[in-house]
């Protein structure tokens, strides 16, 4: 029994150290990709399409969008967030990191898909920019934790807020009582 779990740890410390980021990995194009289907019956396709563009204006602060298409039911943008990273155990770095934002509209759904990251020192500038999933690859163990952490912090914000304004279709403002 003990050969048994002794044989388990190691696997499972394997796997752990083979590459693997922590973040979601598609399959089919082997980038970090998030991608979710909410289901919303509530209020039509062209509704949930106009509230999609709604809330990418106002939580991205922008004005136009890079797909926005009543056709297909599709609105996306790029947008990105900063990062910080330690080094030599004390220093830290600002990185940013891109990623674009992509959701399509169906009859009693929306999917939101969040893809081609990358990512660059801000000191470095922005001709320095790689794929994450490259920059990923070159980080010390410490950073790969860190960045881990950061971006799905900052996309489970994304979602959480999407979530929250594809239901109720406005943004709650903030009293001033």
């Amino acid at each position: 029994m003990k050969y048994l779990v002794a044989i388990s740890l190691l696997f499972s410390l394997n796997v752990l150290s083979s590459g693997q980021s922590g973040l979601p990995i598609d399959p089919l194009t082997n980038k970090i990709t998030w991608q979710e289907t909410i289901p919303l019956d509530s209020i039509t396709r062209d509704e949930m399409f106009d509230r999609c563009k709604r809330w990418l204006a106002h939580y991205y602060k922008i004005e136009s969008f890079t797909i926005d298409s009543k056709v297909s039911y599709t609105v996306a943008t790029n947008a990105d967030f900063i990062i910080n990273l330690t080094y030599d155990f004390k220093y830290k770095s600002q990185n940013k990191i891109s990623y674009v934002i992509t959701l399509n509209q169906k009859e009693g759904k929306y999917r939101v898909t969040i893809t081609d990251f990358t990512f660059y020192k801000v000191s470095s500038g922005v001709k320095t920019q790689l794929p994450l999933e490259q920059a990923y690859a070159k980080m010390t163990s410490q950073n790969k934790g860190e960045t881990t952490a950061q971006v799905k912090t900052e996309i489970d914000k994304v979602l959480a807020d999407l979530k929250i304004f594809m239901v109720k279709g406005y943004v709650k403002t903030q009293d001033d009582w």
